[in-house]
Order: C-alpha cells, then structure tokens, then sequence
C-alpha cells in the first residue's frame, strides 16, 4: 500500500508540473523568502527569451532588476500574504542577454501559495508582456483587424463583452469551444448565452468592472456550466476583466482574458486528498509508523504502535526533533543512519536490530525490524523520512531460547554418547545417526528397519514388541534390550521415541538410543556392593547419631558450665575494683582479669551461635528483608548516631529463609560496617540488591541452575582488607585487625558464612576501589 500511495503521489507531482509545463498563461512559482524559482512553464520563460532561471533566485535570475520595485513587490507578498495586482508595469529587461536593457510592460498578479497548514511558502507569479499593446496604443496605430486577429489566434479564451447587457462583441475560437456554442453567439447578451451563469457572481462582476473601470483578476475561479446534453461540468479559471476603452479613453466594454486551471486544481485538490489519505494510513496501519521531517528529523506524524514500541506519548514527541523527544536512542548509532536516508536518499533496512529503549520506568534491551525510506516531494526533492517498524523482541528471545535449547540438546547427544534415528513409519525406512550404526554393529548402507530389529535378541523382542504397542496409545516409546551384533558381541541399548502424526495418522518415529553396555554391568556391581555395604551403612550411621548427639550435648554442657565461673569472676573483679580504687597496679591487673573474662564470654556466646546453627529445628518461612534490616538499624541506633553513620538501601527482597539467621546474618554484616571504620571518618555504608541474571549464575558453578536467586551487596567506607586474604576472612576464629583497636573475636563473619551455606547460598568479599570493603551474600528465592 506504502508503495502504490508513493507512486500516486509521485504521479501526482509529475502530472501538475506537466499541466503548469503546457499552461498557455505565463506562470512561476517562487519558493521561501529567498524567492527561488522552483517551476517556470514555457510561456513564461518565452517572454523572458527563455532565460535559465529555474533553481535560482529571482534576484540571481534577473540582476538588472535591482533598483526596480519588482525585488520589494514579491518580497512584501510572501511576508503579508497580501495578493499583488499590476497593470502594464515597465520593467528594463535584458531581454537577449547582451548587456542591452530595453523596456517592456506587464500585467502582473503576485499571489501567495501556502501549505496544507496555512503557512505561505513562496510566492506564485501571473504575467503577460503587454508591452505591444502599450506601444500599439501609444502609437495609436492598432487597427481593430488587427486585434481581431490577435484574439482570435490566441489559444486561451479572450472575448470583450459591450454594454450594460454585456453582448458578445469579440471571442476567438477558444472561447467558442469553453462556451460549447458557435459563432452565432455573437452579439447577444452574456445571460442569454450562458443563463447558467446567473447566479455564480460573473455579470456583477463584469458590470463592477464595466461601471467602475477596474481591473479584476481571478484565480483558481470555478463556473459552473450546462451543456447541450444536459450534464453540469465544473471548470476552473485563471482570468483577467480588463475594462474595454474606446480611442477616446472611454469604457465601452469589458476585454476578459481567461485561462482554464481546471486540471491543476483537481491535481492540487487530490494531492490535498492524497496527503490526509497517506495520514489516515500512517495512523491506521497495523505496524509502527512515523514521518521525520526535515534534517532535524523531527516528529511530523506518528501513530499510536510507533509511540507503544517509542515508550513515550504523544505529546512528548510530536513537532519534536527525535533525539530531543527520545533522548534515550542517542549513541546508538541512529543519528548516522538518518543522516545517510535524508542526505542521500538511500532506503535503509534493519532486521532484529538492538534497540535499547524505555520500558516501565527503566531502559531495556528490545529487538526492532525496521525501514528508513526517504520522503520526497512533488519535484523529488527529500523533505524526511518515513520509518516503519515492527518489534520484535518476543520472537528473537524465542527463537534464542529454541536455538539455546536445540544446541543444549545436540551437546547433550554428543556428551551422553547417544545416537538419534528417524523412521518412516509408511516405508519403514530408517534413517541414523553415525553412532547408532556403532552401536549396532551395521555399515552405513544399511536402511532397514528390519535388519535392525533382526539383531535384538530373542529373548527380548517381546519387550520391544510391547512398547511399539504402548506407543500407539502413548505416542511415547521406551524400551531397554540386548542386542546380538554381527561381530558376535552382545551390547546393551536403550530406545526412546516419540511417534508424529499426520492428519491423525502417524508418519515418523524420532528417537535418540544409548550404549548402556556399561552402565548394566556397573549397576549389576553396584548393586552387589550395596547388598555388601548396607549393613555396615546402617552400623555407621548409628554410630554416627550417637557422636553427634555427644558432641552436641558436649557443646552445649561446655558453654553453658563455663559461664557460670566466669559470671563469678566479673562479679569478684568488679567487686575488687570498687575496694581497691586508689591500689593503681591491684586496679590495673584486675581490669585485665575483668577484660580477658569479658573476652571469653564473648567468644563461648559466639561458639554457641556458631553451634547451633546445625539445628534443623528451626522453620523456613517468607522472610522480608527490609523488615530484618529496619529491626538491625534500631539495635545499632545509638552506634550509628555517635559515629553519625549514614545507611542507604535499595528495596530488599522477601524469601524464603530463617528469620533468626538473616537477622543474624545482617546484623553481622552491618556491625562490621560501622565497627571497622575510619578514624574522623562517619561512616557511609550502601546496600543494593538485585534478581541474579542468568549470565550472572554461570559465573557461580555451586548454583542450582534452575532455582532464582537475590544478590545483596553491603558496602561501606571503612578500613577495608587486603584482598589476597578475601577468602581467610570467612574462618572461624580469624581476623585481620588489631584485637585492641577494633575488638572481636573471629567468629561473625564464619558465623555468616555458615547461615549463607546453610540456606543453599554464597558469601564472599572484596576491596572497593575507592576504598572500604564490600560483602556479597547470594541466596535463592524459594528453599
């Protein structure tokens, strides 16, 4: 449809500049304040000697005019849209191009032509040398034979109306013909002629022109007329009412000079009708449309799909230059391509292109098939560009995954050793892979079906004939047998199937089959070393449940025993330091007692922590990050405002974990962040979370592959670490900062790392390169 509306309109174009080409009335167009000539038909450059004007500027094409009104005329006509009308205007023309000026007279009409818009864009020009006319009447000697003669030979309608009654005094053949009557008409009145004509507004006309000597000139006129076969036919004029004067100077007619335009008004009118038909179809067509105007390329038209695939409305974009209403395409190579399509009209197509573009709020990656076409105008000039567009991002990421999954599926063969068959189940001819001939012993000539099946040993062909039946209920086969090779060794294989069907008939069974020779004979060894080892499985694993238990008791007995005493000694140390305050080194050893007590303390409450982490009493439930975090910001309330700390956070996820170990585990993780900092330094710390990308998991092989995972980063401005020792920071009882300066015992970040691992995750850290440290934890979605 795009191609047929171009080609209508381009046929258009070249049929109104044939029509201005053969007009017989002297006509040019001006384009832009600059006033260039932009078409010019034969009867005007006839007057001029044909001069080469066309494409130049009215003050290129006829630099002798300088200093003359005419420059001014035009120019006051293209700014105030104020039509001009001169009667035998003189003008000093070079007329043949030698340097000699000579005087010649015109009637000229400078109207303004404007845009679908209403905006004028240049300027159309009316002329008729009337130099001989003047000269004729200032000689005085035009004879009115002579005049009859000119009229008559004139191809355009000329007639000279006498009288109030406006009788047909002269008329030329060409007006005969307009009029559709004979010479008879001559010397009757105007309405009797032509009675349709009363009522369209020419006898007031004429009579004005007639009573007041004015001089009227008519564009673009329709008079309606009724020929002699009864049917009414519109015709449009360009036309002059010249009042008629005798040799005495008085008027006793009216001199009608008329030019029919009927044609170059139907092709403006359908060119008008084209242009509103090329915009019903951009805003109705089933894809993405727009045209770019101008080498701003801005936003003349768009319709509703081309704003769905832009992420932006309406209003956003129109009479806007593309890259300033999507500013969000720059850099992506569009400014080339629009430059190349507008600068030299070349078409540019793009299929699956990437295209990054606004979605919901951010920007995301879409696939777009698209053609740039160059717009052009009537006279092939290119004014923008039309782009049609269509995405589509859900086939490409369909087919990726098609592809991804056909190749997984090849490697899969490839790497499980299987061979893939194809069967004709019409013909009962087999196609195979290379290594199903392998595994059956055959060469690759063979192409039966039931040479195959020969080979399966008898005591299983049963089962095969067992799961062909199951399979045309199924449409599935499955089926493990023996197969006799022709070398006289004996291998196992598994078949699987699945049967196509046709019009309800089934066509072709595909199927891969595997050499399970080997997996037999070690499944027959296993399984007689499970019979073997079961029973001393089940002793061990006694035994084992018995030490746990023990062990757990023993922890837990060990923990809680030594607290007491050391209760004790805080409590006698205390109690000295209030006694023997003024006693500086009883005071001071004491301190020390109270400060090594404290440490211990500390460190069993965290061994206890650590311990008891291999509870699984514990239950999984939907766990709200944001929630854990806020109750972690209120423990540290008082740390963080003395240190003037500032905590910003992304929104968390919800998942499914054990609330008492991610309140650990961030609290943990924040605690460092606001323990180990800088000194004079508040501290700054920054936590971002986001889904795990696929590409991302790869990179973390101890991942599920199918399961969904959050990542969450906690980073600060702190004293950071070395980053050789990334890995030493996660074990127990370790540390990396002076005990003195920053306290701890070792555990916290063993104590996290435990509750990741727990929760089917993982931990790790690394240096920022503006300094402080960042910890990443990795959990999945849903236990």
């Amino acid at each position: 449809m795009i191609d047929q509306l171009k080609a209508e309109e381009v046929m258009g174009a070249h049929n109104l500049t044939k029509l201005f080409a053969q007009a017989p009335a002297p006509i040019a167009i001006y384009k832009g304040r600059e006033l260039r000539y932009v078409l010019a038909n034969d009867a005007y450059l006839q007057i001029f000697n044909y001069r080469d004007i066309v494409g130049k500027t009215v003050r290129e094409a006829f630099p002798e005019l300088e200093g003359q009104p005419f420059f001014g005329i035009l120019e006051n006509v293209f700014d105030t849209g104020d039509p001009f009308y001169g009667n035998e205007i003189p003008a000093l023309i070079d007329m043949h191009n030698n340097g000699i000026l000579i005087t010649r007279y015109y009637n000229l009409v400078y109207t303004p032509y404007r845009n679908d818009d209403g905006v004028i864009e240049g300027v159309m020009a009316f002329g008729h040398d009337v130099t001989g006319q003047v000269e004729a009447r200032k000689r005085e000697m035009e004879s009115d034979v002579r005049f009859r003669n000119i009229v008559e030979q004139s191809t355009d309608p000329i007639l000279i109306l006498k009288g109030k009654d406006m009788v047909l005094d002269v008329a030329n053949t060409a007006l005969f013909e307009l009029w559709n009557v004979g010479k008879e008409a001559l010397q009757k009145p105007f309405l009797e002629i032509l009675p349709e004509m009363k009522g369209q507004g020419f006898y007031d006309l004429l009579l004005d022109v007639y009573s007041s000597g004015t001089t009227h000139y008519g564009v673009e006129v329709p008079a309606t007329f009724k020929r002699r076969n009864g049917e009414i036919e519109t015709v449009y004029f360009n036309f002059i009412y010249e009042p008629y004067r005798e040799a005495d100077g008085n008027i006793s007619g009216v001199l009608i000079l008329a030019t029919t335009v009927t044609e170059q008004v139907l092709a403006k009118q359908k060119m008008k009708q084209s242009d509103i038909n090329f915009q019903n179809m951009i805003l109705q067509a089933p894809v993405a449309m727009c045209v770019l105007k101008g080498p701003d390329h801005v936003v003349e038209i768009a319709n509703d799909r081309m704003h769905e695939l832009w992420g932006k409305p309406e209003k956003d974009m129109l009479g806007k230059p593309i890259f300033e209403g999507l500013p969000e395409v720059k850099e992506q190579g569009f400014e080339k391509l629009l430059y190349d399509v507008y600068t030299f009209g070349n078409r540019f197509i793009a299929n699956e292109r990437v295209v990054m573009l606004p979605r919901n709020g951010k920007i995301e990656t879409t696939y777009i098939n698209f053609v740039y076409e160059p717009f052009r105008e009537g006279n092939n000039t290119i004014s923008g560009i039309i782009a049609v567009a269509t995405e589509v991002t859900e086939q490409v990421l369909a087919r990726q995954k098609i592809e991804y999954a056909e190749e997984n599926a090849r490697l899969a063969i490839e790497l499980a050793d299987l061979g893939t068959y194809e069967i004709d189940l019409l013909t009962n001819e087999i196609i195979t892979s290379e290594r199903v001939y392998n595994i059956w012993g055959f060469d690759r000539h063979e192409h039966s079906r039931t040479a195959f099946a020969m080979l399966i040993h008898p005591d299983d062909a049963e089962i095969r004939a067992r799961a062909h039946e199951e399979a045309q209920i199924t449409g599935n086969v499955y089926y493990e047998v023996r197969v006799n090779r022709k070398d006289g060794t004996q291998r196992w294989v598994r078949v699987k199937g699945k049967i196509v069907h046709y019009q309800g008939n089934p066509v072709r069974l595909l199927g891969v089959i595997q050499d399970i020779t080997e997996q037999k004979i070690f499944a027959e060894e296993l399984s007689k070393q499970v019979e073997e080892r079961t029973v001393e499985l089940k002793e061990a694993n006694e035994r084992l449940e018995r030490s746990n238990e023990e062990l757990e008791q023993f922890a837990y007995v060990t923990s809680h025993d030594l607290q007491e005493p050391l209760r004790k000694i805080q409590i006698f140390s205390n109690m000295l330091l209030e006694q023997h305050d003024k006693k500086e080194d009883v005071k001071k050893y004491l301190d020390k007692v109270n400060a090594s007590a404290k440490r211990m303390s500390g460190l069993i409450k965290d061994l206890l922590e650590y311990s008891r982490l291999s509870n699984k009493t514990l239950q999984l439930e939907a766990v709200d990050l944001n929630l854990i975090l806020q109750s972690v910001k209120l423990d540290f309330e008082l740390l963080i405002n003395q240190k003037q700390a500032v905590i910003k956070s992304d929104r968390l996820p919800t998942i499914h974990a054990i609330s008492l170990q991610m309140n650990q585990l961030l609290y943990n993780l924040v605690g460092n962040a606001l323990k180990f900092t800088k000194q004079h330094v508040p501290p700054a710390i920054t936590i971002t979370s986001n889904k795990l990308a696929e590409d991302r998991k790869k990179e973390f092989p101890q991942l599920i592959g199918n399961k969904e995972y959050w990542e969450v980063k906690i980073a600060d401005n702190g004293i950071g670490f070395n980053q050789d020792y990334a890995d030493k920071i996660f074990t127990i009882f370790q540390t990396l900062s002076e005990k003195s300066s920053y306290g701890g015992y070792g555990i916290g970040l063993a104590l996290c790392r435990k509750i990741v691992t727990t929760h089917g995750g993982i931990i790790y850290a690394s240096v920022n390169e503006q300094g402080g440290a960042s910890f990443t934890f990795i959990l999945p979605q849903n236990q």
